[in-house]
């Protein structure tokens, strides 16, 4: 194709007769129309109209090449048409990761949720933590903790992650309640293994430098938050777990909240979607969906001081 804005120009002039009328059409200005009609006769190396003082006319090789062009022309805007109207209609499918306990405990709700005001969005969610490069991956929505540097992606953050150290009752029952951060030492402390690394996660504590993270050792570790927490309430050990994953145990008194005052909040959970000016209606609708549904949740936005105060073990209820 030699220049399709060259070709429309001349469509327009073709059908309306003249050019004052197609540069109305598509709005710009008659000397724009007339320049884009004379470079598309320049690269064909054809005159395509006839001008004098009082009459514009298609010489016979334009209304040759003016019947060629209608149609698919007119098939080229009705596919615009119909590319607009999707982007801008509750239709289609909405990719999203997110790490799996939270995708369990907050995301999965909000989506039933919104499939009950929007039936023609399809969400798939994908439960992976191992997801990085979300863009490459084909993902359009991301949530994460911490942030992810790429300037494709915008990040919206939703709320601090704090991590708690908590153990079942039958297990202080036994071996008492760490007073300090150097008592972890001489527990039993539940690992959670890092992706790609023999490594455990390090513990997301307040005060706790990296010498005293390697002497928290126990002969459990395991891949997975919901498992961690399922051995603490068994009463294998001390773990430290998100604080919004373990709430729900912490009120049935499965498990009890240690060490409080070395609650952090400087990890935060963002969620991420693609840094494009005309992001389709339905990716925008779930994200502002998602984000308004979380900042209603007591467990996220709530201070951990709030949360834990009415269950702040002193020994007592053991």
């Amino acid at each position: 194709m030699k220049s399709l804005k060259g070709i429309s120009s001349f469509v327009a002039v073709a059908s309306s007769g003249s050019f004052a009328a197609a540069a109305k059409l598509q709005g710009v200005s008659a000397v724009a129309v007339s320049k884009n009609v004379a470079t598309l006769e320049r690269q064909l190396a054809v005159r395509l109209f006839q001008r004098t003082t009082r009459k514009l006319s298609l010489t016979p090789e334009g209304n040759t090449f003016y019947k060629q062009c209608l149609g698919p022309l007119r098939e080229l805007e009705a596919a615009q048409a119909v590319i607009e109207k999707s982007s801008k209609a509750l239709s289609g499918l909405v990719r999203v990761t997110c790490a799996a306990p939270f995708a369990t405990g907050y995301v999965l709700p909000i989506v039933q949720q919104f499939h009950a005001k929007n039936p023609r969005v399809q969400i798939e969610l994908h439960m992976d933590d191992s997801v990085t490069d979300m863009v490459a991956q084909g993902y359009d929505v991301g949530i994460r903790v911490g942030r992810m540097k790429s300037s494709s992606l915008v990040a919206r953050p939703i709320a601090p992650l704090p991590f708690v150290v908590c153990a079942s009752p039958d297990y202080l029952r036994l071996r008492g309640e760490p007073a300090s951060l150097e008592d972890l030492a001489e527990h039993n402390c539940l690992r959670l293994s890092r992706i790609g690394s023999r490594e455990p996660m390090p513990w997301f504590l307040k005060g706790l430098d990296a010498k005293l993270d390697t002497e928290i050792r126990g002969n459990l570790t395991l891949n997975d938050f919901s498992a961690l927490q399922t051995a603490a309430m068994q009463g294998a050990g001390l773990a430290c777990i998100p604080l919004p994953l373990a709430m729900p145990s912490i009120r049935q008194g499965r498990l009890l909240p240690l060490l409080q005052k070395h609650i952090s909040t400087e990890l935060v959970v963002y969620l991420y979607y693609l840094n494009r000016k005309n992001l389709p209606m339905r990716t925008r609708s779930f994200v502002d969906y998602v984000l308004a549904a979380l900042e209603k949740e007591k467990d996220l936005q709530t201070s951990p001081a709030q949360l834990l105060a009415p269950y702040i073990s002193t020994g007592k209820n053991l």
